[in-house]
């Protein structure tokens, strides 16, 4: 797993009641790139862990397909 530069290329978030659930495509200098499973609450990116209910992991499914 790289550890340096890199960036979000591309991300997929939906609201649900308490967080913005969010998956991020990272993109690192080297041309590797990493999924990033997060969340943003009130705006702000959470560094806690992802946890989703069923509910919001298939309308998070669902936005990927749309994408």
């Amino acid at each position: 797993m790289p550890w340096g530069k890199g960036m979000v290329v591309d991300e997929i978030s939906i609201s649900s009641q308490y967080h913005e659930p969010t998956i991020q495509l990272l993109k690192f200098d080297s041309g590797e790139k990493l999924l990033r499973f997060c969340s943003y609450s009130h705006g702000r990116f959470s560094r806690s862990p992802l946890m989703i209910d069923e509910k919001d992991l298939r309308r998070l499914g669902k936005a990927i397909v749309k994408g």
